[in-house]
């Protein structure tokens, strides 16, 4: 019984110690950080990419350290000579999710407790800080604006001005190699007058790249090199030996499809070879597949949702996975209804909520059932699970983060977002 007692004894303390360790706050260990720290906040991986390119421009590892914002505290900033900072915008002006945590810690801080305090010695922080943005959008670089600021506000020295880029237009995109890709299979999976929504099957003759669940593609409309590349979620995992994406035909006003989208669903033909370029999206990889999933998103978010359904699918003993999906309409041809069927029966799919924006009897959208589920959905992420949206930003991207943050209560959605338990995929 002694040592029966011991070995329980034992193992719950080894559990203990694995749960503290998964779920400690950000930068609470001790970091031994370069004189120089290259810090980074990505929502699809092209600050992440830039950031790595300045840290080899600054001699490496061995002369500079590279941290996502999500690990780093602001008193981590005292430990080094200088900064630079990598940094993304998202959304309307925000930082993006991983280092929306790190820049609320900034805001709080005061220039006293900065320049005095035990939360770090900004004022003999030299910085620099290089802005990615989407010119079209009217809070270009924002992000990287007011962190600039907030930086000065707090004592320390800009050595440069900011930098701004276009995130279409910076080298991290260049730098890998596009790589060939054939049509085969186009299928429509929805009916009627809307706008069709595809699934896209490709494969290549070249070695098969890896990547995650959560990954994105760029592709260049046309194989056009000067056109301005657009991205799409990776709707599959190498073990289905084939690229596929699920792609929603965008018309403008006037009727005309969009020139990338029109161009998949419609003019390019089957067996065309198109030139794609696989972009890490560490954000949106989940390792934790024993944890609770719970996966949300509409139309053409059935891309990474099904990423991250297949790559469940292949572990064993994952975790359960609940999915709240929203479509316009019921059609005969749901998308991909018989392989979420046939995950609900081999138990990778342990709930499925549809939502159906003009259903004439019961009109409601994924964020409804959100709210209406709001214990349930607070029970089953509980203190370890991951929520991962996917689809557009406006309207149901922003909607959905409401209703969470409603749900869980603002201390549990604040822990998810600081323990890097919320992904969001949007555009």
């Amino acid at each position: 019984m002694t040592v029966l007692a011991v070995t329980l004894c034992l193992s719950w303390l080894f559990w203990t110690l694995s749960v503290v360790w998964r779920h400690r706050k950000p930068g609470a260990a001790a970091t031994a950080l370069q004189p120089v720290l290259v810090a980074y906040a990505s929502q699809t991986g092209s600050a992440r990419a830039l950031a790595l390119q300045q840290q080899q421009a600054l001699g490496g590892p061995a002369q500079a350290s590279i941290l996502p914002l999500s690990e780093l505290v602001p008193r981590q900033l005292s430990q080094v000579q200088k900064a630079v900072f990598v940094v993304s915008t998202y959304g309307d002006g925000e930082p993006p999710d991983n280092g929306r945590r790190f820049y609320r810690e900034l805001q709080n801080l005061t220039a006293d407790t900065a320049a005095d305090g035990a939360s770090g010695v900004l004022s003999s922080l030299a910085y620099e800080v290089v802005a990615l943005g989407d010119s079209s959008y009217p809070k270009f670089c924002q992000f990287g604006v007011d962190l600039f600021s907030q930086l000065a506000r707090l004592g320390a020295k800009a050595t440069a001005p900011l930098q701004t880029r276009d995130q279409q237009q910076t080298a991290a995109e260049g730098s890998v190699i596009w790589q060939s890709w054939q049509l085969v299979s186009r299928q429509r999976l929805n009916a009627g007058p809307e706008p069709g929504l595809y699934l896209l099957r490709f494969n290549t003759a070249q070695p098969l790249p890896n990547w995650r669940a959560g990954d994105l593609v760029a592709i260049k409309p046309y194989n056009n090199d000067q056109a301005t590349a657009r991205r799409y979620s990776v709707a599959s995992v190498p073990a289905d030996n084939e690229l596929q994406l699920v792609v929603r035909q965008q018309v403008n006003e006037q009727g005309e499809p969009g020139l990338c989208s029109g161009w998949l669903t419609d003019s390019a033909g089957l067996g065309q070879r198109i030139k794609m370029q696989l972009v890490q999206n560490p954000a949106c990889h989940i390792a934790e597949y024993q944890a609770p999933l719970l996966l949300i998103g509409a139309g053409s978010g059935l891309a990474g949702i099904r990423g991250h359904l297949a790559e469940r699918a292949q572990q064993l003993q994952a975790g359960p996975a609940w999915l709240i999906f929203g479509e316009r309409t019921a059609t005969l041809n749901q998308p991909l209804q018989a392989e979420l069927t046939r995950w609900q029966h081999a138990g990778v799919l342990q709930q499925l909520d549809c939502a159906l924006s003009r259903d004439p009897d019961n009109p409601r959208y994924v964020q409804d059932i959100v709210a209406a589920s709001a214990e349930q959905v607070n029970r089953f992420i509980g203190k370890g699970g991951h929520v991962y949206v996917c689809g557009r930003y406006q309207g149901m991207g922003l909607a959905v983060d409401v209703s969470l943050r409603t749900a869980l209560g603002n201390a549990a959605y604040q822990q998810m977002l600081a323990q890097g338990r919320y992904h969001r995929d949007l555009y």
